[in-house]
């Protein structure tokens, strides 16, 4: 009886410990500006990165630059070296589509590597060279007063 309850006791401290994909979504909460959007090795202009955005409520994301909208769903698997996001992409030009990319979190900002929507490979690396098409991302938290 007294292992059991020990058991018990275990398997309830495990169950109560949160997940590390919910405490890394909780860092992406709220909105954010982009600062750095790079792009088959060139650099976005500054203009069209100012006006970008993108919001994060829940597993929800939407994301506007310009005229363009889309929103959709967000997946984390931090345990992969790089950690892993999907993007389910449920409104806008690409509906319908996975988006996968790695990100890290740094202090204020996130850094995303992302595939085009639709491909089938992942980026290992956080690089945006003129051999692919992946996007290279930096994401600052829009502050209250911004």
């Amino acid at each position: 009886m007294r292992r059991f309850a020990l058991l018990a006791v275990t398997l309830g401290l495990v169950a109560a410990a949160p997940l590390p994909e919910k405490d890394d979504l909780k860092k992406f909460e709220g909105d954010w500006s982009f600062t750095k959007w790079e792009q088959g090795g060139q650099s976005l202009p500054d203009e069209a990165v100012r006006e970008a955005r993108w919001s994060v409520k829940g597993n929800k994301y939407t994301f506007e630059m310009g005229p363009v909208s889309e929103e959709g769903t967000i997946k984390l698997d931090p345990a992969k070296k790089p950690a892993a996001i999907d993007l389910t992409i449920t409104s806008g030009t690409d509906k319908g589509k996975e988006q996968f990319g790695i990100y890290r979190i740094e202090k204020d900002a996130i850094v995303f590597c992302l595939a085009r929507p639709g491909a089938k490979e992942r980026p290992t690396e956080f690089a945006a060279t003129e051999n692919d098409t992946n996007m290279l991302l930096t994401i600052k938290r829009v502050k209250k007063d911004d």
